[in-house]
């Protein structure tokens, strides 16, 4: 058993184990929330963490600042050499979500606020997939008792231990639903065009518009075993599951939103620029050269980047912003992408809750600049976006935080099915090129499922 220095968390470090079963047994009845680095991207994704029997629940209806006075009650330690994220908030933010100055959507203002999904979680069982440990992490803590307690802390984590010693075999889901387009062809591409109309208007330069594909769900469809499904077709370094209520999100994100350490520095990851993948080694080099040297792809991913600088300029140090990598190439399950990279350090008067504030919801799925580009995508998409395009991450107890977009994410709310896939439209989009772009990044996950599109 370790223990940190000031003995206010406890945890035992164990063989890497692998979490999908430790995770199918404990996905009913346990508030489990899974943040999955299923992918094989070592640089960004190392740890993967199960979070189970949370401590406290946060009302939907909660703000930042309601976020961080439930985080700041607790008095929590931390392991040195230990995982980055060791217990605190976890959950998800819908995209309709707003702060400060973010844009806030007339159809979400038809809504209730009930937009923030989170609970705080003391016990966390997270997998170092570089170095091959498991770690098992607690505080001990108990709803509406803030100080640690190593007795409770010791029994969470060896009723852990022994359920790694029991795990059921891993589930080998079979799942099959039919998918249909919320809207046709004509009606998307007509959207596309509306946007052509606003670009050459000089109202934006850039807007993310999106189509949704929707499903019923059988009777007593399980999300979880969906979740196991598409993760296994689309590994991705941000994926996350978790259930909440009636709602449950399977999310296999390749992309970062933002994340910050204990030291206050900054990273944004934005994706801007797709492009297919090859079976033959010589054509998908081929397809690779071509994304990189498109014209179309590289300035939607700038353009982004741009947007981001800014947003990060709010709350970082003056003049520590910077691009530490442009339009480099990143390869998924299927799909060829263009990914950037933005840090800075985060300034002593700001905290992790108002970099979230400064640069939600993420320009890449929203557009430039960012508040326009809400209005006319609230003005042309048929339905809220929800968790779509949202973030799904942590506030950890120690200051750090780590949000992704969820983006190849399938939404369940009681019987039905939601998946919606966007692309970013500029001044040298093609619209049919760009239809044929989201039904790319669909094609995975329906897939995964054994769709049927009509």
């Amino acid at each position: 058993m370790i223990a940190s220095q000031c003995a206010k968390v406890w945890a035992l470090k164990l063989a890497a184990i692998d979490l999908q079963p430790l995770a199918q047994k404990y996905a009913q009845g346990r508030g489990l929330i899974w943040l999955d680095s299923s992918s094989n991207i070592q640089r960004l994704g190392r740890y993967s963490y199960l979070c189970i029997d949370p401590v406290e629940l946060i009302p939907a209806a909660a703000n930042m600042d309601d976020l961080r006075f439930a985080l700041g009650r607790y008095s929590a330690g931390h392991i040195n050499q230990g995982p980055p994220f060791q217990g605190g908030l976890v959950g998800f933010f819908d995209y309709e979500f707003s702060e400060l100055n973010s844009a806030s959507a007339s159809k979400s203002c038809n809504q209730s606020s009930a937009n923030c999904h989170f609970r705080l979680y003391d016990t966390i069982i997270a997998v170092d997939h570089h170095a091959d440990f498991t770690w098992i992490i607690s505080s001990g803590f108990k709803c509406g008792a803030y100080e640690p307690c190593r007795h409770t802390a010791q029994a969470n984590i060896n009723a852990v231990r022994r359920d790694i010693r029991n795990l059921p075999s891993p589930a080998t889901p079979t799942v099959s639903l039919v998918w249909r387009n919320q809207i046709s062809k004509a009606t998307y591409l007509k959207a596309v065009n509306d946007i052509l109309d606003f670009i050459r208007a000089g109202d934006i330069y850039q807007a993310n518009f999106a189509q949704t594909f929707v499903a019923n769900l059988p009777h007593s469809t399980d999300p979880f075993q969906i979740y196991l499904s598409i993760r296994k077709s689309n590994p991705a370094p941000f994926s996350a599951y978790g259930s909440f209520g009636e709602r449950s999100i399977a999310c296999t994100s390749p992309e970062r939103l933002i994340t910050v350490n204990d030291g206050g520095m900054v990273e944004a990851r934005p994706i801007k620029g797709t492009t297919a993948r090859s079976d033959d080694p010589e054509e998908d080099q081929q397809l690779k050269d071509k994304l990189l040297k498109s014209k179309k792809d590289r300035a939607e991913n700038i353009m982004i980047v741009d947007l981001l600088r800014n947003d990060l300029s709010k709350v970082c140090e003056p003049h520590s912003v910077e691009v530490s990598e442009l339009c480099i190439l990143e390869s998924y399950a299927g799909l060829h992408q263009l990914t950037s990279s933005v840090r800075g350090q985060l300034g002593d008067e700001h905290d992790a809750f108002n970099l979230l504030s400064a640069v939600f919801p993420g320009g890449s799925v929203t557009g430039a600049p960012k508040c326009r580009s809400m209005e006319i995508i609230d003005h042309l998409e048929q339905n809220s976006r929800r968790a779509f395009c949202g973030s799904f991450g942590y506030f950890g107890f120690d200051g750090a935080a780590d949000f992704n977009i969820m983006i190849r994410t399938i939404q369940f709310d009681g019987d039905r099915a939601r998946l919606d896939v966007g692309s970013g439209i500029t001044s040298l989009s093609n619209p049919n090129e760009e239809y044929s772009e989201t039904l790319l990044k669909a094609q995975k996950i329906l897939c995964s499922t054994e769709e049927a599109i009509v």
